[in-house]
C-alpha cells in the first residue's frame, strides 16, 4: 500500500478525518507510526455547552461542542471511541428530559472511553439519562420495570442467547430503587429498592452494582464487546479464531479498553482491510465539510440528520445499525450538494492540476482507474469553466467510493 494511502486509511478509521493537509504531516512515516500517534493523542475536553432546549444545532450547544471536537485535527482514537460508546450505550434527547442529563452522560462516556469497561458499565447503568431512557427511573422492587435489565444484558454486555426471562426479572429487581428528580439529580431510595438476594445467571445479586459485576464477569461480555469494536474499527466481522484472541486480550486486561483497541489496530488485518465499511454519516459529514472548507455547525447537523444520523439522537436502544444502507445511491445528491459554492472552489480552480488538488484535499491517494478517469474527463469537459469544474470535481471526490467508504 502507498505510504500516504496507508496513513489516510488509519486516520479514516481512528479519527473523523483525515482533514486536508493532515496526511502530509506524516510524510516519511508508515501506518504503524500513525497508529502510535492516534493512540497517544490527548483526550479532548470540550467546553461546557449552553443548554438551550430549542437550539439543537447551536455552535455553543451540546451538538456544536461535540462536532467541534470531532473536527479537531488533534483528536485521536479517544474521540472516535466516544462516538462508538454513544452508539453502544445509547440514550436519546428525544426521550431524556434535558440537555443537562444528555451532556452528563456524554461526559461520562468521554471519561471512560479508553478506560475500564466494567467501570463504564457501572457508571452508565445508574446514569440519569440512561435511567430515563430505559425506564429505570422510578422502578420499584415489588413491581420492577424489566426494560433496563433486558437491554443491559442483550445490547450492552452478554448479548442474546444465555439469559432467560427469569434472569430478566431478577436483574429488574436488583436494578430498582433509582430515581431522577426534576433537576436531574440521581438518587437511590432504599424503601423502593431491592433488599433481598435474587439469582441472576447462577449468582446472587442484590444491587445494580452486583448485576453489572455478574454480567462483566461472564466470558460472553468480553466476546460481545470485542466483536463489536472489531467490526467498528476493522470494518468486517472477526473470525472465530481472531475473536477468541481478542476476547482473551480483553479478559486478561481485566476489561481495560485500551489494550483491546490496541490489539485490534496493531493486527495486520487492520491495515489490510481497506474500504470494508461505509463511512457513517457523522464520520462522512465531518470529513466532507473539512474538504469543502465549511465550518458551519448547523449545516453539519442538518446534513447528518438528512443522511439519517444525529449525535444525541440514536433511533432506538440498539443504536445505529451497521451495513451498506448508509451509502445507498439515493444519498448521492445530498452529499454532492455540499460542493455547491464551497469556500475552497477558488483554491481548486486556481490549482495547476485541479484533479490532483481535489484528490489530495480529500485524502484520496489510491483512486481507482474509474474514479481517476471520471475526474480527468470531467476536468477536460469543463476546462473553459474552471470554477464549475472545481465544484464538479469536489462533488465527485466526496461522493466517490474512496471517500464514502472507510
Amino acid at each position: 500500500m502507498d505510504e500516504s494511502a496507508a496513513v489516510a486509511h488509519v486516520l479514516r478509521r481512528t479519527t473523523f478525518g483525515p482533514f486536508p493537509g493532515r496526511v502530509e504531516e506524516f510524510a516519511g512515516r508508515g501506518g504503524g507510526d500513525v497508529i502510535d500517534t492516534v493512540l497517544g493523542a490527548k483526550a479532548l475536553e470540550p467546553a461546557t455547552p449552553v443548554f438551550d432546549e430549542d437550539e439543537d444545532a447551536a455552535a455553543s450547544g451540546p451538538v456544536g461542542r461535540w462536532l467541534k471536537a470531532m473536527a479537531d485535527p488533534a483528536a485521536g482514537v479517544h474521540e472516535k471511541l466516544v462516538w462508538f460508546w454513544h452508539g453502544h450505550f445509547t440514550s436519546s434527547h428525544d426521550k431524556v428530559d434535558t440537555w443537562e442529563l444528555m451532556w452528563q452522560q456524554h461526559t461520562l462516556l468521554r471519561k471512560h472511553a479508553m478506560g475500564n469497561f466494567r467501570e463504564l458499565a457501572q457508571a452508565v447503568t445508574v446514569d440519569g439519562a440512561m435511567l430515563q431512557w430505559l425506564d429505570g427511573a422510578g422502578s420499584v422492587a415489588d413491581a420492577p420495570n424489566e426494560n433496563h435489565g433486558r437491554e443491559l444484558m442483550e445490547l450492552f454486555t452478554v448479548g442474546r442467547g444465555i439469559y432467560t426471562q427469569q434472569d430478566v426479572k431478577a436483574a429488574a429487581v436488583a436494578l430498582s430503587g433509582w430515581n431522577v428528580d426534576d433537576h436531574g439529580a440521581v438518587s437511590f431510595d432504599p424503601d423502593s429498592g431491592n433488599r433481598r438476594a435474587v439469582e441472576l445467571l447462577g449468582r446472587q445479586v442484590i444491587s445494580a452494582r452486583d448485576v453489572v459485576d455478574v454480567l462483566c464477569d461472564r466470558p460472553e461480555t468480553a466476546r460481545f464487546i470485542a466483536a463489536k469494536l472489531h467490526l467498528f474499527l476493522v470494518g468486517q466481522a472477526a473470525s472465530e479464531q481472531r475473536l477468541g484472541e481478542l476476547a482473551a486480550v480483553f479478559t486478561q486486561a481485566r476489561l481495560e479498553i485500551r489494550p483491546l483497541v490496541e490489539a485490534i489496530l496493531r493486527h495486520p488485518s487492520f491495515l489490510e482491510a481497506r474500504y470494508t465499511r461505509p463511512r457513517y454519516p457523522v464520520e462522512w459529514v465531518t470529513a466532507a465539510l473539512a474538504v469543502c472548507g465549511i465550518t458551519d455547525v448547523a449545516k453539519a447537523f442538518e446534513t447528518m440528520t438528512g443522511l439519517g444520523q444525529s449525535p444525541f439522537y440514536p433511533p432506538n436502544v440498539a443504536g445505529w445499525p451497521p451495513g451498506n444502507r448508509w451509502i445507498a445511491p439515493g444519498t448521492s445528491v445530498a452529499r454532492a450538494a455540499l460542493a455547491v459554492e464551497a469556500p475552497v472552489i477558488a483554491e481548486i480552480a486556481d490549482a495547476s492540476d485541479p484533479v490532483e488538488a481535489v484528490f489530495r484535499r480529500a485524502a484520496i491517494y489510491d483512486p481507482t482507474p474509474e474514479t481517476r478517469t471520471a475526474a480527468r474527463d470531467l476536468a477536460f469537459a469543463l476546462r473553459r469553466e474552471p470554477r464549475q469544474a472545481a465544484s464538479a470535481l469536489l462533488a465527485l471526490a466526496i461522493t466517490a467510493p474512496e471517500f464514502t467508504l472507510a
